[in-house]
C-alpha cells in the first residue's frame, strides 16, 4: 500500500509540475498491459514520459504482474529513451536503457503443510539492467499508443511485451 501510495504521489507532482510549465507537450501518462516471458503472466502497467529534448526522454514506469503460482511481481523502472527514427509526425521509434527494481512476493498458503511456511509469506528484490525498443504512434494530438519490447537482465532475466495508451499535457 506505502508503493501505490509514492506512486500515486509522483503522479500528483508530476502532473502539478506541468500545470506551472508553458510548454503543453514535455509529459505524458498512460496505463497498460503487458504480458511477462519466464513469469508467464500478465501485468498492468504505469508510465510517465518526460521530454528533455526531441531526441532524448526520460521515463518513469510501475508494472504489477499479476498472481501466479502464489507469487506477485512489482517492477518499478527508471530508463531513458533516444529516439532514433521519425516517420513523419505520426509514427517515431525509441531504443530503451535504463534500470529495474523488481520486487516479489511468495505467499505460502497452510494446506502446503511445511511446518514454518504453512500460512506465511517471503519477499525479495533484485536490481537489473532494461534493454528494449518501442514505438510512438499518434492517434490524436495528445494522445498516442506506444507499444514496447524490454528485456531486463538480472539472475532470473525475463521480456516485456505490452503497450500503453498515452496522454500528452
Amino acid at each position: 500500500m506505502r508503493k501505490l501510495t509514492l506512486l500515486m504521489a509522483l503522479v500528483a507532482f508530476i502532473i502539478s509540475a506541468h500545470a506551472q510549465s508553458d510548454e503543453s507537450s514535455k509529459i505524458r501518462a498512460g496505463a497498460g498491459l503487458v504480458y511477462a516471458t519466464d513469469i508467464n503472466n500478465l501485468g498492468v502497467a504505469l508510465k510517465g514520459v518526460y521530454s528533455f529534448t526531441p531526441e532524448w526522454e526520460g521515463a518513469f514506469g510501475f508494472t504489477h504482474i499479476l498472481k501466479k503460482d502464489y507469487i506477485s511481481y512489482n517492477v518499478v523502472d527508471l530508463d531513458a529513451q533516444y529516439i532514433f527514427s521519425q516517420s513523419g509526425d505520426q509514427v517515431s521509434f525509441f531504443a530503451i536503457g535504463g534500470l529495474a527494481l523488481n520486487m516479489w512476493k511468495v505467499e505460502f498458503p497452510d494446506d502446503w503443510g511445511w511446518g514454518a511456511f504453512g500460512g506465511g509469506s517471503a519477499t525479495g528484490s533484485d536490481i537489473g539492467l532494461n534493454l528494449g525498443a518501442g514505438m510512438n504512434y499518434m492517434l490524436s494530438s495528445n494522445f498516442r499508443l506506444v507499444p514496447e519490447v524490454r528485456f531486463t537482465l538480472l539472475e532470473g532475466s525475463y521480456a516485456r511485451i505490452g503497450a500503453t495508451a498515452q496522454y500528452a499535457f
